[in-house]
């Protein structure tokens, strides 16, 4: 199974401190093994503020370079046709259940306070180009995955909340 797209759902606490200026990162990990390294930034917008729910896509190949997990990759210059794996995307060959989980790291001491995350993903798959032809097509439509809801405080500073906190997909 190859994921293409990943979309984060992410809502801050809707409290007086709930929000941050920091920069909060996502690491998607593969069986433990960091394989997409996501920032929830918008640099215009203060994104990560009280009460503030976005969406924060990461799309294609520059986001989500491929990575594969049991697919072999191929010799250099050697072509296949249809290829054994797309161009860009994650490769959960298990599935995703007991091998997805997402890394949540706060860079600072302003507290920001995890409310709920939403995990969507678009899936790449074998389709037919025509009617002998056979190629990878990213969905278009995105597919809900997982909520993690349990609220949790991040903060760098002592004693204010976690450093890290991770995410998994059970």
């Amino acid at each position: 199974m190859w994921i293409g797209s990943i979309r984060l759902v992410v809502a801050t606490k809707d409290l007086p401190d709930g929000g941050t200026g920091n920069v909060v990162t996502a690491v998607v990990l593969r069986d433990g093994a960091e394989v997409a390294r996501l920032k929830l930034d918008y640099p215009t917008v203060n994104d990560l503020e009280p009460g503030a729910v976005r969406n924060y896509d990461y799309v294609g190949p520059t986001k989500l370079a491929r990575k594969n997990d049991e697919t072999p990759e191929l010799l250099q210059n050697l072509g296949k046709n249809p290829m054994p794996y797309p161009s860009y995307g994650l490769e959960f060959s298990n599935g995703l259940e007991g091998h997805l989980k997402i890394r949540l790291r706060i860079h600072g001491k302003d507290m920001w306070i995890k409310d709920n995350i939403d995990l969507l993903v678009r899936f790449i798959r074998h389709k037919a180009d025509s009617v002998d032809t056979l190629g990878w097509k990213e969905d278009v439509n995105w597919s809900y995955v997982w909520s993690w809801g349990q609220d949790v405080p991040m903060s760098t500073q002592f004693g204010e909340g976690f450093t890290t906190w991770t995410l998994r997909l059970d």
